[in-house]
């Protein structure tokens, strides 16, 4: 009895020793120090123990904040990888170690040589990452669309190009693909294009054969600066193309009018009065082109007419523009695309819109005037002038009111007939100087008067 109470006393002790070695021996393993086959990607985690491992991995992601990227595509342009807004996501590569170092087996980790391979996880501020890719915007190219050119009496088309355009998904792939490569000197990774078509392609055009409506207006060749704003003006609008339903901004095409554009000052028509502005005859190019869109039949979706009548084109067919926001604004009624083509000669100015020419077709336009009261003549008074004396200030002119129709005939027959517009030509004052210069009355000479006793 006393032996066996011995016995089982010893094999108790020799269980709780076991299981108290046990014990000791897994709490001692769990913060083991890594072994020298555990990495992380291509770095070395050996000797590093679970308890510092959040501390290494953050010393490790100021590390790689500084790696050197290249783009494949610029090589001598060097960045760095917290520029991309790419940095090690610590959280989640400290979890994947510690799930990879779990599933090794307790003996394995005491007795063998246990291999640990694990992955690095990344985290992405994508505004980041997007502002730094907009950095190599010079790498893209727009697409060309298919133009018109008139030369020669003919139509021709010039044949689209696909552009370039960076790929933002893809080009992040490249880099965390090339991020598989650490460690390294430096990452390298291409920027990923795609192709953008052009908006409008020669099959497009090809129903685009003839001229369908031209107009042309005059100038005098010698004023100079205002010739070259028209010329301006013409460059911009040459070889535009609507699709069916598109509209054309003259202000938007011609864009602003400034020096730095390379307009010059030259007359312009303010509140009825001639003035110097810059851009002076831009209005006769917004003129010409609403005549020749008339003809055509386009449709007019805004235009205003000058203040006074101009000489350049009949009452009520001119078209006033600002960049103060007086537009002129056509649009594209057809189902097939129509050009704009825009010449200039030495002394005139010729508008053609270009499409699909019907010759059973014709369009005529016609003006209804009515005229207004005429303002008082005004006097007002000139001390410069003498008294009585009177000077034309301002000529001024009868005002006008004026309707214009527009009328579609097919085959001598008519099918449409729409008032496009109302225009008014407020009357302007005949001002006269009238001279109140005061004169000095003549003085006579004293007579001699005789003496006498």
């Amino acid at each position: 009895m006393h032996r066996r109470w011995i016995g089982a006393t010893l094999l108790s002790a020799v269980g709780l020793l076991g299981l108290g070695a046990g014990a000791l021996l897994w709490i001692t393993s769990r913060d083991a120090p890594l072994p020298s086959g555990a990495q992380l990607a291509g770095y070395s985690l050996a000797g590093v123990r679970p308890s510092k491992l959040l501390q290494h991995l953050q010393h490790l992601r100021a590390i790689l904040a500084e790696q050197p990227v290249i783009v494949e595509q610029l090589p001598a342009r060097r960045t760095k990888l917290k520029e991309w807004g790419v940095e090690l996501d610590v959280a989640t590569t400290h979890q994947a170690i510690l799930d990879a170092w779990a599933r090794v087996p307790l003996w394995e980790r005491i007795f063998g040589k246990p291999r640990l391979q694990t992955q690095l996880h990344w985290a992405t501020l994508p505004e980041l990452f997007h502002a730094q890719l907009s950095q190599f915007r010079s790498l893209e190219r727009p697409p060309q669309d298919a133009r018109v050119r008139f030369t020669n009496g003919q139509v021709e088309i010039l044949p689209a190009q696909d552009g370039w355009a960076l790929n933002p998904d893809a080009s992040y792939r490249n880099l965390l693909n090339a991020l598989q490569e650490l460690p390294a000197a430096y990452i390298a990774f291409p920027l990923a294009m795609q192709t953008t078509p052009p908006r409008i392609t020669s099959d497009q055009l090809r129903a685009i054969t003839g001229i369908v409506a031209s107009y042309t207006t005059r100038f005098p060749g010698y004023q100079v600066q205002r010739n070259h704003n028209i010329r301006l003006a013409a460059q911009a609008l040459d070889g535009r193309v609507l699709l069916p339903g598109e509209r054309l901004s003259y202000n938007q095409t011609v864009g602003k009018r400034t020096l730095r554009q390379g307009f010059r000052p030259a007359p312009v028509i303010i509140r009825g009065e001639k003035r110097l502005g810059i851009g002076g005859g831009i209005c006769q190019a917004s003129s010409t082109l609403f005549n020749a869109a008339l003809l055509g039949d386009l449709k007019i979706v805004r235009r205003a007419n000058h203040s006074i009548p101009i000489d350049y084109v009949p009452l009520g067919r001119d078209a006033t523009v600002t960049d103060t926001g007086i537009d002129l604004v056509i649009e594209n009624p057809f189902d097939h695309p129509i050009a704009i083509s825009a010449s200039m000669g030495r002394s005139s100015l010729t508008v053609r819109i270009l499409g699909s020419p019907a010759p059973q077709r014709r369009v005529v336009l016609k003006t209804e005037r009515t005229p207004l009261p005429s303002p008082p003549v005004q006097r007002v008074p000139d001390p410069t002038l003498p008294e009585g004396q009177e000077r034309v200030l301002k000529k001024g002119s009868a005002g006008v009111r004026v309707v214009l129709w527009r009328e579609v005939y097919e085959n001598g027959l008519l099918v449409k007939r729409e008032r496009v517009a109302t225009s008014v030509y407020r009357a302007q004052p005949r001002v006269i100087a009238v001279g109140s210069k005061l004169t000095q009355p003549a003085v006579l000479p004293a007579r001699t008067g005789e003496g006498g006793d």
